[in-house]
């Protein structure tokens, strides 16, 4: 498994999805083929499996930044609660101008396939999930944000980064250029959302 898996990923690093035969990775992992196809049923859940360790990685990191923040006391503003979405948010955008052509494909394909493998990618989606909707719930509960159900919010946040995936793609955009289109994006979302005096509030919406 280990062989299959760095095999298919120094391949794909290296030349993209589309570029890399199922042969070509059991070569270089020094297995038949057949036996490739005994551990994942297509080169997409070898794919799946091994950019979703990547995956897992950002979200292991913004796990481990929002242990730091809980533990450091204080109460955060409004803005804190904002940043942190937008932080981790940027931790993925990074991902996709590392590797844009493998990101898209990753967002493309995972949500069309149903194996057990492909199954074990929405496993670490859910987390990202649970990690965002309680920085939203942590924020309604200390009155910085509005009372929309957090679900929904994260959601909502994620949907925009899945688009702005997809439409750089589509429409040729600077991958350098996503994190700065995917960040102002969010901005509109989540600044409404922000417990504020009016002016401030009204203000903070013309600066978006």
């Amino acid at each position: 498994m280990a062989r299959m898996r760095a095999a298919a990923r120094d391949l794909m690093w290296d030349r993209g999805y589309d570029d890399v035969t199922t042969k070509e990775i059991a070569a270089r992992a020094d297995v038949g083929e057949a036996t490739l196809f005994r551990y994942f049923p297509s080169k997409l859940d070898l794919f799946l499996m091994v950019y979703g360790e990547e995956f897992e990685k950002v979200i292991n990191a913004c796990t481990e930044l929002e242990a730091k923040l809980d533990s450091s006391g204080g109460k955060p503003s409004s803005e804190d609660f904002v940043q942190r979405i937008l932080t981790s948010y940027s931790m993925f955008a990074e991902l996709y101008v590392r590797y844009p052509d493998l990101a898209f494909t990753f967002v493309k394909e995972s949500f069309g396939s149903h194996t057990d493998v492909a199954q074990s990618g929405l496993a670490h989606a859910n987390r990202w999930f649970e990690l965002l909707e309680t920085i939203v719930d942590e924020a309604q509960s200390s009155g910085s944000f509005a009372k929309v159900d957090p679900a929904t919010v994260v959601q909502n946040c994620h949907a925009l980064y899945v688009h702005e995936v997809l439409r750089s793609h589509a429409r040729g955009l600077a991958s350098s250029e996503l994190p700065h289109r995917l960040s102002h994006r969010l901005e509109s979302l989540l600044r409404p959302l922000q417990v504020l005096p009016k002016k401030a509030w009204l203000q903070q919406l013309e600066n978006i």
